[in-house]
């Protein structure tokens, strides 16, 4: 068998491999792209919601933990607010974008 033959060969297969692996992924596939694209928007979503709500957590930890260090049970009251505040805003707009979806 000539050298040309054998590339002709070895494309072709190459090239009914590619075919039956498409055929095979799209036959076998658990959700169409839109699906897929909706469920892959929910997971980002939930991520950036609990990523919010962990960091108003720790906020709250290292404030607590500040008090605690300097003796005063009052010491960055505003920034308490502020942070409550602003862990609230976001977790709200975040919740409302996942509602309207």
């Amino acid at each position: 068998m000539g050298m040309g033959k054998r590339l002709l060969a070895f494309g072709g297969g190459g090239l009914l491999g590619v075919g039956i692996g498409t055929a095979v992924a799209v036959l076998l596939a658990p959700r169409s792209g839109d699906e897929q694209q909706g469920r892959l928007s929910d997971l980002i979503r939930q991520a950036r919601l609990n990523g919010t709500e962990a960091k108003a957590a720790k906020e709250a930890e290292l404030i607590e933990k500040y008090r605690v260090e300097v003796n005063d049970p009052d010491a960055l009251s505003e920034e308490v607010i502020r942070t409550r505040a602003e862990a609230e805003r976001a977790i709200a707009d975040q919740r409302m974008e996942t509602a309207l979806g």
